[in-house]
């Protein structure tokens, strides 16, 4: 058996001043939210923690090279690296395995000055996880592409990946999902879900992005999971018990009842 802790969504703003704009996203309480999560992480005692992408809010103007309020662009960058390393050290801090991607809110330089290149295969708890850094379009659908894609028919058709995987995205790949006008899954979606359940190799598929949250099993039994937002409240997260031989336990938590 094999325990997975997933949160996602947290938009963190600590140094970075401000908040995000929807007042339901309560960045700046995200640090104390983080020590309270310690607490529960250390009582579930999983094998791996996993973070989906939105680690922090960082202002799309800064993202895009610009400041939001005149002060200079690289300040916003500096005070975003102090934002990642406040997560990084947490993760150190909590003695588990532990894996994290970045979302289309994170400023992915700065995320990669803090954690380096999370992408690409690695080996934890029995499982292959793959972590893709995927963009949106300019429709801001997901899309994957390029070394990206590749990864992917790599990671479900090349031999030396023949093991169990769990792939991690910020985006989603099923169910098909229109919110507020967009389109939050995959452009390439449904045929990303058919290679996915005809290599026999992914147990779960964890992803962010939607705020209220989702979970479907794909006919094959795959896992498309995606918990609500942890920077709104009850800061709810999600577990995953999966068997060695097939099958899995999949229940929702909160920090606050």
């Amino acid at each position: 058996m094999t325990r997975l802790l997933h949160f996602t969504d947290m938009h963190l703003r600590h140094h970075q001043p401000g908040s995000a704009g929807p007042p339901e996203r309560l960045s700046r309480e995200m640090p104390a939210a983080l020590e309270r999560l310690a607490a529960r992480i250390a009582e579930l005692a999983p094998d791996a923690v996993v973070m989906t992408g939105d680690v922090l809010d960082v202002p799309d103007p800064v993202i895009a090279g610009e400041s939001p309020d005149g002060r200079p662009v690289e300040t916003w960058v500096d005070e975003a690296r102090a934002d990642f390393r406040l997560v990084r050290d947490w993760f150190d801090g909590l003695g588990v395995d532990y894996l994290v991607v970045p979302g289309n809110h994170d400023h992915e330089p700065a995320f990669t000055d803090v954690f380096g290149d999370t992408s690409g295969p690695r080996d934890v708890a029995g499982f292959r996880f793959f972590s893709f850094w995927d963009q949106l379009s300019a429709a801001r659908q997901p899309v994957r592409t390029g070394a990206r894609a590749e990864l992917f028919e790599a990671a479900l058709t090349a031999p030396e990946h023949d093991r169990p995987q769990v792939h991690l995205q910020h985006y989603m790949i099923d169910p098909p999902t229109v919110s507020r006008g967009f389109n939050y899954e995959y452009e390439d979606a449904a045929r990303m879900k058919r290679a996915i359940e005809e290599s026999g190799r992914v147990r779960a598929v964890l992803s962010g992005h939607l705020h209220p949250g989702s979970l479907v099993t794909g006919e094959t039994g795959v896992i498309h999971s995606l918990p609500p937002a942890f920077c709104e409240a009850p800061h709810p997260f999600r577990v995953y018990d999966l068997a060695d031989g097939g099958g899995a336990e999949i229940t929702d938590h909160a920090l606050d009842a």
